[in-house]
């Protein structure tokens, strides 16, 4: 019983996560307004080199999850560093520094414990 609960809540995190966000990843970072940007990325296994799903990134104080394809977007951030915490069950968690003045592709590699 556990175990089909589990996966109907995985499923509605999931398709949720893919109706939200089915774009490719283009840019680490998008202007979205004079006072707010979009930060944009994706999430592998270190080793793999596996996109990993279900990644939760949180950046001040929002919180999404990677879909599918390891991908992820934050909008409405603050110009400037950014502070963004990566956790995966499964995996060490992952604080990284961000310059929101920066264009580059955010590819964040996570190592399995």
């Amino acid at each position: 019983m556990k175990a089909i609960l589990f996966c109907i809540v995985s499923m509605f995190v999931f398709s949720s996560v893919v109706l939200a966000e089915n774009n490719t990843v283009e840019s680490a970072i998008t202007t979205v307004s004079d006072n707010s940007t979009v930060l944009k990325g994706s999430v592998v296994d270190k080793n793999t080199k596996e996109s990993l799903a279900g990644v939760v990134i949180t950046a001040n104080g929002k919180k999404v999850y990677t879909d599918l394809d390891g991908n992820f977007s934050i909008s409405n951030l603050c110009k400037g560093n950014c502070k963004v915490v990566v956790k995966l069950i499964s995996y060490q968690d992952q604080t990284i520094e961000v310059d929101m003045n920066s264009t580059q592709d955010l590819q964040i590699k996570l190592q399995a414990r």
